[in-house]
């Protein structure tokens, strides 16, 4: 038996920490990192694993989860630096918030007494707190990195999106063990962070399996549905043009966007250059509650989502686990979860004629979008339950806790 067995007394005596920017229903709905960590909490509850969740919310948000898991919300007012530095530069107001949420969250995660911690590895929150001494030791999981948003998104090379970075790699190199959601990212941050792949574990993200994956309706409008932020990275510009063509072949589809879209660019674009034959066959739903994404993915006939990358791409999991198929590029992410003909169709990345062929070939045969999606769930319950996601997390733990620090020095200085 392990020393962390020896220790912990088997599951019931575990106690993991998850600290983490975002925690769904509790913080913005939206966040796949926040879905992740509630769909983790719950798993590892069901096993018997005590759970406490260190997450940021709003200052007026109300907290009425059950005890398991055990959610210490940070509230930190913004200092009165900030205000003034804003004033100078608006990156002085985003540095002093950002430093006030760290000073935070070290006192939450010093507070808390558990065996193990996992978190995330972008943005300042998990920082100060591998810093403290005799810390429990700490598995950081990967997502997309701040240096792959900025790049993905065109951001600019700013002093802070820098200062991210920097802050990223002290997280990642300062880890006692790495834990990423796909095989094709794991070989992407390797090389990011010049990293032996091995010391990087994988184990997918989980997502909910209905009872019902969903009965399509026969003889009515088919629905195609786009799930997430609406931004460069995700590939909503190649949808953008490819629709048009796409509505005009197949007169009975309609398109539904559902995710945040800043400042409303995307469907004031659409509205202001869309052929007026189609424009009305395209809804923009904006954020939804948990709910309504349910009720978009039960509806839906298939889910487009030609993102240009993902760490993992939950929005595809989701909609296999609802009996959608999924098209989507030849692109990290995509490329990990869907089986090309057969639970789905793979697009060559920015080929717009051939999104918009696929969209229209889904769209004619309903036939075709009920064997893809058959094949679809059947896929999600095999790779992506929640009791695999907690199954395999607990020996992860495990094996860190025996001593076992798997983040080796990194291949380049």
């Amino acid at each position: 038996m392990s020393r962390g067995n020896n220790e912990h007394g088997g599951l019931g005596g575990l106690h993991v920490g998850l600290l983490t920017p975002a925690f769904a229903g509790v913080t913005a709905t939206g966040s796949g990192i926040g879905v992740h960590f509630r769909q983790l909490a719950a798993a590892l509850t069901t096993l018997g694993v005590r759970v406490t969740v260190v997450v940021p919310v709003a200052a007026d948000c109300s907290i009425t989860e059950p005890a398991s898991p055990n959610i210490v919300a940070i509230r930190v007012a913004k200092p009165a630096l900030a205000a003034i530095g804003g004033r100078v530069w608006w990156q002085w107001h985003q540095w002093f918030c950002e430093r006030a949420l760290m000073r935070a969250a070290t006192r939450a995660v010093t507070a808390s007494n558990v065996h193990v911690w996992e978190t995330t590895s972008t943005g300042a929150l998990p920082l100060e707190a591998q810093r403290r001494k005799n810390r429990a030791p700490i598995l950081v999981r990967i997502s997309t990195t701040a240096r792959q948003l900025r790049t993905t998104n065109r951001g600019a090379a700013t002093w802070i999106a820098h200062e991210h970075e920097r802050w990223e790699t002290q997280v990642v190199c300062a880890a006692d063990a790495l834990v990423t959601h796909s095989e094709t990212h794991r070989q992407t941050i390797a090389r990011e962070f010049g990293l032996a792949s091995a010391a990087i574990a994988v184990i997918p993200h989980a997502v909910d399996i209905p009872q019902d994956g969903g009965e399509r309706e026969r003889g009515r409008a088919v629905r195609a549905l786009y799930v997430g932020r609406l931004e460069n990275r995700k590939g909503v510009d190649l949808l953008l043009e490819a629709l048009p063509p796409a509505l005009a072949r197949v007169p009975t589809l309609t398109f539904t966007f559902v995710g945040a879209d800043a400042g409303a660019q995307c469907q004031r674009l659409w509205e202001r250059t869309a052929p007026a034959d189609v424009r009305d066959r395209v809804t923009f739903a904006g954020v939804v509650s948990d709910d309504a994404l349910r009720a978009s993915y039960r509806d839906a006939d298939f889910l487009v989502g030609p993102s240009r990358y993902e760490s993992f791409g939950l929005m595809f999991a989701e909609a296999m686990a609802w009996s959608l198929p999924v098209i989507a590029l030849r692109a990290p992410g995509a490329q990990d979860l869907v089986l090309h003909e057969k639970t789905g169709l793979l697009v060559s990345v920015d080929d717009v004629a051939g999104l918009t062929d696929a969209i229209s070939t889904l769209a004619q045969s309903a036939e075709r979008r009920r064997e893809m999606g058959r094949a679809a769930r059947e896929h999600a319950i095999r790779h992506w339950s929640p009791e695999s996601l907690a199954t395999a997390s607990v020996a992860l733990y495990r094996k860190i806790l025996a001593g076992n620090r798997t983040t080796p020095a990194p291949l380049k200085s």
